[in-house]
C-alpha cells in the first residue's frame, strides 16, 4: 500500500506533566498542539492526516480551531485525552478510519473510532479520537491508521507520554475462576491474548503477527440453579486495566479453524449453521489490552431461551395493516410511545414488571429485496422504563396460517422495541407472538490473560 508519512520531532513538549499538574474546568482545558514539521499520515485515496496535537480535561477543542464556527467540540469525562486529527481530502465526503494505539515494541494494540468531526471548509474536517487506552508506562505511544474494512496504513504519529506514575497493584484470580450474578454461575475456563481474527471470509487474510489483527479468545462453563446450563450467551464486554485504560468491543463465535468467522443465526432459541460452518471453539472479542498486566473482564451475558413465566408475554391474533415504509418511518419516529397519535393494538400488557404496548404491525415492501415484504413490530414500554440489561427475544411468532415467522436480528431500544420480520407471505392477515423480556446478568473477573 502506497503511504508516506514525514515525521518531525517528538512533539508534545511536557505533554501530559503539565496536565497532570493543574486540574482544568470547561473552559480551560490543557491544550497540547503539535511542534515542529507536522506529523502527516497519506491514505490511499489521496486523504492527507496531519496530527495537530491533544487537549485534557472534559471539554475539548481542537488546537488552533478554538474559535471555529462550525466546530462540534465534545465533552469526556474529567482528565481525559483527545487526539486531533486535521483532515484534507479529495473526494465529496472525509473517510472513515480508526487509530490503532500502541507501545513501540507493538506488544498491544488498541483500535478506537472517532468521537466527532467538525467541518473547517470544502475539503478540511477536523477529526477527534477519544484516547481511552494508551501504555502509560511507556515513553512513547504509537498511533496508526486503518482505513474502514482496509489494512493498516504504512506510517505513525507520535505522541510522548509522561513519567509513569505508581501504579495500583492487582491481584489476578487463577483459572478456572467462577463469578455469579443471581442464580446464574460463570466460570472462565480461557483468556489468551493474541490469537488471530477470524475474517468474515474471501479476500486476502492479513497478517497474524500484528496485534492489530489479533483478538482475545475466551470460553466459559454456565451453572444455573445449580444446573448446567447453555442457554447464556455473553455479548457487551469491558476490558480495564490498573493504569486507567479501558475497552469495549462485544463477543462473537470463534470458530475452530482460526480463520473464517462462524456465519450462522439464532432461530427460537437455538444457533442454525450454515452450509460453510466450521465449528464453534468458544469466543472471541476484540479489542484487549496490553496482555503483560492483569485485566478486570466485566461481561453482558444474555439469556436465550427457557425463560420464566413471568417474563412470558403472548399476543395473539394481532391484525396486520398494509403500509407504506412512510407509515412505518412515521411509527418508528413516534420516540415518545406515550404522545403518539396512533391507535394501540390492543391492551397493553404486563410482563417482568414493565407494560408492554403494540403499535398496528405494518406490511411493507421491503425496499433492500425488489418483491418481498416485511412485517415491521412496534412495540412501547412504560414512560420511566429504562431498557439498559433488560432484552426483548422472540420466542416464537407465526402468521394466521400457522407459517413460522424468522426474525434475523437482535431487537433493539430506541424510545421502543423495534422487530421486522422479513420475507412474508402477501396474504398474511395477523400475527401470534410470544415474547420474553428479561434481564442481562453481568460477572466481572480479574485476571491476567495468557498469550498465544
Amino acid at each position: 500500500m502506497k503511504a508516506t508519512i514525514l515525521l518531525g520531532s517528538i512533539v508534545f513538549l511536557f505533554y501530559f506533566s503539565i496536565a497532570s499538574a493543574v486540574e482544568p474546568n470547561w473552559d480551560a482545558a490543557v491544550a497540547f498542539p503539535a511542534v515542529g514539521e507536522p506529523q502527516v499520515i497519506h491514505l490511499d485515496n489521496g486523504t492527507k492526516l496531519t496530527l495537530l496535537g491533544t487537549t485534557r480535561g472534559y471539554h475539548h477543542m481542537a488546537p488552533g480551531y478554538e474559535k471555529l464556527g462550525t466546530a462540534n467540540w465534545i465533552y469526556t469525562a474529567t482528565n481525559t485525552t483527545v487526539v486531533w486529527i486535521k483532515e484534507d481530502y479529495e473526494h465529496d465526503s472525509s473517510s472513515i478510519y480508526e487509530l490503532l494505539v500502541s507501545d513501540r515494541a507493538n506488544t498491544g494494540c488498541v483500535n478506537i473510532e472517532r468521537r466527532q468531526g467538525s467541518f473547517v471548509k470544502s475539503g478540511v474536517m477536523l477529526q477527534s479520537f477519544v484516547l481511552s487506552a494508551f501504555p502509560r508506562w511507556d515513553k512513547e505511544t504509537i498511533l496508526r491508521v486503518r482505513p474502514y474494512r482496509g489494512t493498516v496504513v504504512k506510517g505513525e504519529f507520535v505522541l510522548t507520554n509522561p513519567a509513569p506514575g505508581t501504579l495500583a497493584q492487582w491481584t489476578p484470580k487463577p483459572l478456572l475462576d467462577t463469578e455469579s450474578d443471581g442464580n446464574l454461575e460463570v466460570t472462565l475456563t480461557k483468556l489468551v491474548a493474541g490469537a488471530p481474527t477470524p475474517n468474515w471470509g474471501g479476500g486476502i487474510l492479513v497478517p497474524t503477527n500484528d496485534p492489530a489483527n489479533q483478538c482475545v479468545h475466551l470460553n466459559f462453563d454456565f451453572r444455573q440453579n445449580g444446573q448446567s446450563t447453555t442457554n447464556w450467551q455473553p455479548w457487551p464486554v469491558q476490558t480495564t486495566d490498573a493504569a486507567g485504560n479501558w475497552s469495549r468491543g462485544l463477543i462473537y463465535a470463534y470458530p475452530t479453524n482460526g480463520v473464517y468467522r462462524i456465519w450462522g443465526r439464532m432461530h427460537n432459541g437455538a444457533n442454525i449453521p450454515p452450509p460453510e460452518h466450521y465449528g464453534m471453539d468458544g469466543y472471541y472479542f476484540q479489542p484487549g489490552l496490553w496482555p503483560d498486566k492483569p485485566w478486570k473482564v466485566r461481561l453482558e451475558f444474555i439469556q436465550g431461551s427457557g425463560f420464566s413465566d413471568d417474563e412470558i408475554v403472548i399476543f395473539t391474533n394481532v391484525p396486520v395493516k398494509l403500509g407504506s415504509q412512510q407509515d412505518c418511518d412515521d411509527e418508528w419516529s413516534a420516540w415518545d410511545i406515550g404522545k403518539t397519535n396512533f391507535p394501540f393494538t390492543i391492551t397493553p400488557a404486563t410482563v417482568n414488571g414493565v407494560h408492554l404496548k403494540l403499535l398496528p404491525p405494518l406490511l411493507v415492501p421491503d425496499q433492500n429485496s425488489p418483491g418481498q415484504k416485511y412485517v415491521s413490530v412496534i412495540i412501547g414500554a412504560d414512560l420511566n422504563f429504562n431498557p439498559k440489561g433488560m432484552n426483548l427475544t422472540v420466542v416464537s411468532a407465526t402468521d394466521d396460517q400457522g407459517r413460522e415467522l424468522w426474525h434475523p436480528f437482535g431487537i433493539p431500544w430506541a424510545g421502543h422495541y423495534s422487530i421486522a420480520f422479513p420475507n412474508v407471505h402477501d396474504d398474511i392477515k395477523s400475527l401470534n407472538l410470544k415474547l420474553a423480556l428479561h434481564k442481562s446478568r453481568f460477572v466481572e473477573f480479574t485476571v491476567k490473560p495468557t498469550k498465544q
